[in-house]
């Protein structure tokens, strides 16, 4: 009897990773759609099933049991990629993660092992199962003939007739959509089609039509914070003390009070950030992330710089390549300071763009041994060192000619003792302020605070006023538009809490 439960068992488990990553087909299952939704389940449910026969198939030779084995990791891999954005993140998969894994490193991935000890766990029990149920079927239940022929084909087939469904009969999504076993492949293949449009800005440079006004200021400095919450930044009237020392420059700054992100992972909101390119066009016109402040920079006779802590994403490298000047260095976020430090030191105008770690997940990793968190959790704490590390900086560049813009590439939300990347107004709010040298020209000094709700995409027209260029008449998102982790473009009001 426990035989026959295992491959049950394998079957549920499959379908309900299905579900905890197209959570709304569950949710339907008791509204309006609830025949469709129970149609994709059935679906699903019989291309798996196909699959394990196909399996239980190859598994009757010793040859071909190695490719069986192949398939059935990768399944499970699959399911992994589900019940990790489940436990860690409460959603579902979608292109933007896709991205994210696509463009991680071994430092980064080794830095959120922690997260995975759950998912990883279920992940072993779902490839003992899935290869216990292979192996049970290929003993009792299949055999060489026609009948079992056809029904392991079956999950190979489906795919394609659902292709041409979608193509020539009924197409709700606006493009092709393939369903498959291995649900996150189109995510993925999205993805990569992505990266390979992103990638083709390095051989696009463009000639931009500029109008200099005055001369700019001599270094422009784009400081890139990572998953800052200003929610956490005394800063922004946080409880706690988290940034001292920047609470001390608010007479010398310019404070956006109600800033966002126009997107809620770095790889989506740093190009948008850094280039002219709408949310809208995101998905369909990558040719103008050449259209980049790096290339502009280059363009009027700006020396360009970009110093790193954080290790290369394929996206953002592509614009960061085009600094005439590039380091990633290693080590804790205090290391830039020491680079910043010999830039600033050369002659001539300087456009300069510090990414750093922050408070990337796990905040606890962003942080020296000997820090003192004096009481604060992990993630206060790891702003706080941030904080450390921009009064370094305030130091190194206060009695020069300098203009610092710093903002966050998003912010994160919480729920219960999580950190999420996520897409809701909570995860946008972010810091996002200009601090001044003592040597900055008064008509670039306007200082206080701005209460309107703005996207840090602004970033783009700002400096182009910091380097003394007429700024663009209209900014390129006023209406505020959001990519969402679907890459789909929206109305930043219609972001849920």
């Amino acid at each position: 009897m426990l035989k026959k439960i295992v491959p049950i068992l394998t079957i549920i488990s499959y379908l309900t990773a299905f579900l905890l990553s197209f959570p709304y087909i569950f949710d339907n299952l008791s509204g309006a759609e609830k025949l469709e939704s129970i149609r994709n389940i059935f679906e699903y449910g019989i291309m798996f099933c196909s699959f394990l026969v196909f399996n239980a198939l190859l598994f009757k030779n010793k040859y071909t049991v190695i490719i069986a084995v192949i398939l059935c990791l990768l399944l499970s891999i699959n399911v992994l990629i589900s019940t990790s954005c489940f436990f860690i993140y409460d959603s579902g998969f979608n292109v933007g993660m896709a991205i994210s894994i696509l463009e991680s490193n071994v430092n980064e991935a080794m830095s959120m092992s922690y997260m995975f000890i759950l998912p990883g766990i279920l992940f072993i029990v779902f490839v003992g199962m899935l290869l216990y149920t292979v192996n049970y079927l290929k003993k009792n239940v299949v055999t060489f003939n026609f009948k079992f022929g056809v029904i392991a084909l079956i999950w190979l087939i489906l795919p394609f007739f659902f292709f041409l469904k979608h193509r020539y009969i009924s197409n709700k999504g606006g493009g092709k959509m393939i369903k498959s076993v291995y649900y996150h492949l189109s995510d993925f293949n999205t993805a990569l089609k992505i990266q390979e449009d992103i990638n083709m800005i390095k051989k696009n440079v463009p000639v931009f039509n500029l109008k200099k006004e005055q001369p700019g200021i001599e270094n422009v400095i784009l400081i890139i914070g990572e998953s800052e919450r200003k929610q956490n930044m005394s800063l922004y009237g946080y409880s706690k003390k988290t940034t001292p020392y920047t609470d001390q420059e608010t007479g010398n700054m310019m404070i956006y009070d109600h800033a966002v992100s126009p997107a809620g992972i770095t790889n989506l909101s740093v190009p948008l950030m850094l280039s002219s390119i709408h949310p809208d066009e995101f998905r369909y016109r990558y040719d103008k992330l050449s259209y980049n402040i790096i290339n502009l920079a280059n363009q009027i006779g700006y020396n360009s710089f970009w110093i790193s802590t954080q290790a290369s994403a394929r996206g953002i490298t592509a614009i960061a390549s085009m600094s005439k000047n590039k380091k990633w260095v290693n080590g804790y976020d205090e290391v830039i300071t020491p680079e910043l430090q010999k830039v600033i030191q050369k002659n001539d105008n300087k456009f300069i763009v510090l990414h750093i770690m922050g408070s990337h997940p796990n905040p606890c990793s962003r942080l020296p041994e000997t820090w003192n968190s004096e009481g604060l959790d992990c993630y206060d704490s790891s702003i706080k060192y941030t904080d450390h590390v921009m009064n370094d900086i305030f130091k190194t560049l206060k009695n020069t000619n300098s203009v610092v813009i710093y903002a966050s590439d998003h912010g994160l939300k919480i729920e219960g003792d999580k950190l999420l990347h996520v897409d809701s107004k909570e995860s946008t709010q972010v810091p996002f302020f200009v601090w001044f040298g003592d040597k900055v020209p008064s008509v670039y000094r306007i200082t206080g605070h701005d209460p309107k709700l703005i996207q840090t995409t602004y970033i783009y027209p700002l400096i182009m006023k910091y380097m003394g260029l007429e700024p663009p008449k209209h900014y390129k998102n006023e209406e505020n538009k959001y990519l969402n982790l679907n890459m789909r473009s929206m109305d930043y009001e219609k972001l849920e809490e």
